[in-house]
């Protein structure tokens, strides 16, 4: 029985009928940019995290790249990112033309390691951009003390951590900024590409509505370099009917992942990434090290169970950010040599998942 890695329609086809019935006004109001959904979108998600206000974006690149510039980053400056993430946490730093400085990630959770970090700051560092690597929350903690201390800003992206906490505060609100992506695949995934800013002061979510406007308040009358980084409505609307859900969903997915580490408790052969006690996590995927990888990607082959790599390279190996790579990152190489991604959505049913737990045990 093949196992598909994401199925991405068994989880949008519950909000089939109430979609087509409200595109239906939105598309006779013909309020597909800015308008009642968006904006009713940003509030009930900065709602659901508990913060002031949300700035909804075009893709989760550009709400990393629009929380560069309302931070002040610009050419020659310093922003500290880890190692081991998808390529689109760190365009917005060469954007801008700031420098990207690599630091390494912990081995247990993929995140990056506030030690390294603090190794890694110069006079010239003005911005710490924390993962929350596949939905496990980062060290906030000392992060926060990090960028307190030095003055830096802490910009959280939380692309794969919808719904997810540490120290029972939501993610992307503990930083100055949070990221995040609604891509398909996200855990509030929309129909296609879409991001939100969370931000705590009313004041900076006025200064991002501007960037991703063009630079304007008014139309026609740019105040700065701005952007055309707006969320169309469509995806608010369709976001909006998956909000609700977002919570018990997770909560299958921790169950799902639950059951995978319990069937993976002293298996030297296969370790999983998980969570540290201070974090709940939104479990967007379920990443485990291979000690023989390609052992074990046979094995996955051979029952039919989808698989990914994430992520098959570091940052500083990829071409764009050679430049940038100083030094070896032991931990951050270690993954990309490893890691593999097994199938983990709430869809997944008994029998798929006991297929999975069975490669487990051969694996």
């Amino acid at each position: 029985m093949p196992v598909p890695f994401l199925d991405l329609y068994a989880g949008n086809r519950r909000y089939e009928a109430a979609f087509f019935r409200e595109l239906k006004n939105l598309y006779r109001q013909s309020a597909f940019i800015g308008g009642p959904w968006l904006e009713a979108f940003e509030k009930e998600f900065a709602q659901s995290a508990g913060t002031a206000d949300c700035v909804a974006t075009s893709s989760g690149t550009a709400a990393l790249h629009l929380a560069l510039v309302a931070a002040g980053i610009g050419p020659g400056d310093e922003v500290i990112v880890p190692a081991f993430t998808f390529p689109g946490t760190a365009w917005g730093i060469l954007y801008q033309g700031a420098i990207p400085v690599f630091a390494d990630v912990l081995l247990k959770d993929g995140c990056i390691d506030p030690e390294d970090v603090l190794r890694k700051i110069t006079r010239r560092t003005k911005a710490i951009l924390a993962v929350h690597l596949f939905g496990h929350p980062a060290a906030l903690n000392p992060l926060e003390k990090i960028a307190r201390e030095r003055r830096l800003v802490l910009i959280e992206d939380a692309a794969q951590a919808h719904g997810g906490f540490y120290q029972g505060k939501a993610l992307g609100t503990l930083g100055d900024f949070g990221c995040f992506s609604f891509y398909p695949t996200k855990n509030l995934g929309g129909l296609g590409d879409g991001g939100a800013i969370l931000v705590k002061r009313k004041s900076a979510a006025g200064r991002l509505r501007r960037l991703r406007d063009h630079g304007q308040r008014r139309k026609f009358s740019p105040e700065e370099v701005g952007f055309n980084a707006r969320m169309n409505a469509i995806q608010a609307l369709f976001l909006r009917l998956k909000l609700p859900s977002l919570p018990d969903d997770n909560a299958r997915r921790t169950v799902l992942a639950r059951r995978y580490l319990s069937a993976l408790e002293g298996n030297p052969s296969l370790i999983p990434l998980k969570p540290s006690a201070e974090g709940i996590s939104a479990w967007h995927s379920f990443v485990l090290r291979a000690r023989r990888r390609s052992d074990f990607l046979r094995v996955l082959k051979t029952r039919g169970i989808g698989h990914q790599i994430y992520y098959p390279a570091t940052l500083p190996a990829l071409k764009p950010f050679r430049p940038f790579a100083k030094g070896r990152y032991p931990m951050a190489e270690e993954l990309a040599r490893s890691c593999v991604a097994l199938p983990l959505y709430p869809e997944l049913k008994e029998p798929v998942v006991l297929e999975i737990l069975k490669a487990l045990a051969q694996g």
